[in-house]
């Protein structure tokens, strides 16, 4: 029986052998790092890199958490997998409603408080008064004729796999609402401002709104599992110092919702929405923004984005295309990865003859830690940082309009110094705060904008 009992054992055993063979050669090849991808056509991001060893990451053990992150972020094949599943999981059908609850739930926005000022936050900790005695309600205004997307009609809405929802042809992020990190962004930005404002340079906030928040009516985000940006907005401007100067992204987008200023395949804003908020922050600090007509159109064609693949039912979405808007004058641009340095580069970069999923690095080419751009046929013109993700890429070409030169950090890579070093050292009129709504209700996006700004 014993003897039995081993042979059975022994061939389970050799059974087993292959596959872990097969395992231990994907080990091996999936640490090759040549062989690992740096970017995500798919996404349009730069994928993580390997971390830098310092013994303070390897205490708090944050080392080897960033060695799980670019593992995962950057295994061989990475994309041409999620493809796959994308294609396995859209040939099981869709659901055809979408029920509320079925979304992550997010917190309901508080009553919006009237503005105050808040001193500089310590460390870890959020400013104590988060309301006012009246709250101002937030609402479409009744004359507004809403030109978005149609989100009455339940059996049009299909949900995807996380925050990803679809609606007819056009999907979208679903877009949540934190007190606690909305009250941490306008901590950091009021604290910022009133450094700033010792040495006489404005600081400007102009969050991006997402197409959730612009397309949909309030009426129905609920349904959706999103927050009302509007309210979002209002919110964390409430909270901030009268040293900031407040752009109304929201109302700047949500007049021309009928028009075509979110992609329907894709996360970001197209150019003409873009161009509208450049619009809104010359009107908030006194200038005269270029008018659309004064910039030659230059279309990159087709585009598929980056929700495409994620989308519950991606054969029904209408694909997109790019458009951008070439500025006048004599413009120079350079770009850096590193720490120093700088190398030439385009504003905007040809991308008609590149793959579909790729169009929208028309702007910037790619986001890099810093760009830097100078419009030498103004050069009496302000200077300005402008602290952005991708979605300022777009933003970007249209300020060179207004300022001479413009230093674009993204906020997510740049590693150099802080932006209170920065106003200290180089002639610089503005900061312009425009990072996507979904980061400052974020940790991530909080701990980056804090970090940036410096104490």
């Amino acid at each position: 029986m014993s003897e039995i009992k081993q042979e059975k054992n022994s061939s389970g055993f050799k059974l087993v052998i292959p596959f872990f063979v097969v395992l231990a050669v994907l080990t091996v090849v999936s640490f090759i790092i040549p062989l690992r991808p740096t970017q995500s056509q798919m996404e349009k991001r730069n994928l993580a890199e390997f971390p830098e060893f310092s013994w303070d990451a390897l205490v708090s053990g944050s080392y080897f958490d960033d060695i799980t992150t670019w593992y995962s972020d950057t295994f061989p094949g990475r994309e041409s997998w999620l493809t796959l599943s994308s294609n396995i999981q859209s040939l099981h059908g869709h659901s055809e409603i979408a029920i509320a609850g079925e979304l992550p739930v997010f917190e309901t926005v508080p009553e919006i408080p009237e503005p105050v000022q808040i001193q500089e936050a310590p460390e870890d900790s959020v400013p104590a008064e988060t309301a006012a005695d009246e709250a101002t309600e937030t609402t479409v205004p009744a004359e507004t004729q809403w030109g978005g997307v149609d989100a009455a009609d339940d059996e049009a809405i299909e949900l995807g796999d996380g925050t990803i929802i679809q609606i007819g042809d056009a999907a979208f992020n679903a877009v949540g609402f934190s007190q606690v990190y909305s009250e941490k962004y306008a901590a950091t930005l009021s604290s910022f401002a009133d450094f700033a404002a010792e040495y006489g340079v404005n600081t400007i906030s102009a969050p991006a709104p997402t197409a959730v928040g612009i397309l949909i009516e309030p009426e129905y985000l609920e349904k959706l599992g999103c927050a009302d940006q509007n309210a979002t907005i209002q919110y964390f401007h409430g909270l901030m110092s009268d040293n900031v100067t407040k752009v109304d992204t929201y109302a700047a987008l949500i007049d021309h919702n009928d028009e075509y200023i979110y992609f329907r395949t894709d996360h970001h804003w197209t150019a003409l929405g873009a161009y509208y908020v450049y619009e809104a922050i010359c009107e908030a600090m006194g200038y005269e923004a270029a008018p659309l007509d004064s910039f030659e159109e230059w279309d990159q064609g087709t585009f598929e984005g980056s929700l495409y693949w994620k989308a519950p039912n991606h054969r029904k979405l209408t694909l997109d295309n790019v458009m951008a808007y070439i500025p006048q004058g004599d413009i120079e641009t350079l770009v850096t990865n590193g720490k120093s340095g700088g190398a030439p580069a385009d504003l905007l970069v040809d991308t008609t003859n590149r793959e579909l999923n790729t169009k929208y690095l028309v702007f910037l080419g790619t986001d890099y830690a810093l760009t830097t751009v100078t419009n030498n046929s103004i050069p009496d013109a302000p200077s300005c940082i402008v602290i952005k993700d991708s979605f300022g890429n777009a933003l970007v070409p249209f300020l060179t309009q207004t300022y001479h030169k413009i230093y674009a950090i993204d906020y997510r890579k740049f590693s150099g110094p802080t932006l209170r070093w920065l106003i200290q050292s180089y002639d610089v009129d503005d900061v312009i705060f425009a990072p996507y709504v979904i980061a400052t209700q974020a940790q991530d996006g909080n701990q980056m904008f804090a970090t940036r700004a410096g104490k």
